[in-house]
């Protein structure tokens, strides 16, 4: 099986992306969200670009999509509860304008997909992460799925590992990764944005994978974004670490375009799962500079 990564998006994306990653003839592309950049309407653009894949995709939304800009605001500046909640008002239209846009691909969160002819199931982790220990985004995700807490979330996702059968190998997909893999800035789910660094990781998801383990579930790989390389301050964050026999992936290259001579790149990370052997390849391709898009 072989699936095609993409990381924070953040516009970032036309229909020449769509022909590069259709002809890498991957089984699967995922995206670990962040489609949009401030506002839901990029969001809105990019997904009626990605429904033009022929490849099938799956979408989990991160924190800057179906926003609007005050509501960010308050969710990053860690507004009242009450002002949050008022804020959050028409998120759930909005998610479904982004679901209509994406066509054929699917969004995804607190649900299981599953890819039968590879005997493989992704699990599509809590939707709109903002990372650390506080809920994010809490009014829609108690009107959509019934999770009010962290303790919640993290029960949501154990069972939903519950109803994989023993014999799938399990992708989980996430906007923001695991807490547990680092305390340090340059961590992959690390806190560059504070003096005092830490670990930025999501703690429901963290129980959730000690809850594979538990269970004996065969969890092969982690795919989040959130944290982005480039470090606030200078430097690189680690982008994919191994951790009790999972790859921990986290794809958010931002910005994914790059010059290269005199041509434009675009970043994704390729995954390769042969039997239980995962590879996993960062990949630069090649748009050609004659090409419409500005970014």
């Amino acid at each position: 099986m072989r699936i095609g990564v993409i990381g924070d998006v953040h516009l970032v994306w036309n229909d020449r992306d769509v022909a590069l990653l259709d002809a890498q003839n991957y089984d699967l592309i995922l995206f670990v969200g962040d489609l949009a950049g401030y506002g839901p309407k990029g969001a809105i653009r990019v997904a009626r670009s990605i429904a033009k894949l022929r490849t099938p995709a799956l979408v989990v939304p991160g924190n800057h999509d179906c926003a609007t800009v005050p509501q960010f605001a308050a969710e990053v500046f860690r507004a009242p509860n009450a002002v949050r909640d008022a804020l959050a008002f028409g998120m759930r239209l909005r998610v479904g304008q982004l679901r209509r846009a994406l066509g054929p691909a699917r969004l995804g969160g607190y649900d299981l997909h599953r890819f039968d002819p590879f005997g493989v199931t992704v699990l599509c982790a809590r939707p709109h992460s903002i990372g650390g220990e506080r809920l994010a985004f809490r009014r829609y995700l108690a009107k959509r799925f019934g999770v009010r807490t962290m303790d919640e979330s993290a029960a949501k996702l154990c069972a939903l590992i519950d109803e994989i059968p023993a014999d799938q190998r399990i992708f989980v997909l996430g906007h923001c990764g695991p807490r547990g893999l680092g305390g340090t800035r340059s961590d992959i789910y690390g806190n560059d944005f504070r003096h005092e660094e830490g670990d930025w990781g999501d703690p429901d998801l963290e129980r959730a994978l000690a809850h594979a383990r538990e269970t004996r579930k065969s969890v092969i790989a982690v795919i989040a974004g959130h944290m982005h390389h480039r470090l606030r301050g200078g430097g690189e964050r680690r982008w994919h670490v191994q951790r009790d026999g999972i790859e921990h992936i986290n794809a958010a290259r931002v910005p994914r375009a790059r010059r290269h001579v005199s041509d434009k790149q675009r970043h994704h990370v390729r995954l390769s799962l042969d039997g239980s052997v995962l590879s996993v390849d960062a990949v630069w391709l090649t748009e050609p500079c004659h090409s419409h898009d500005g970014k």
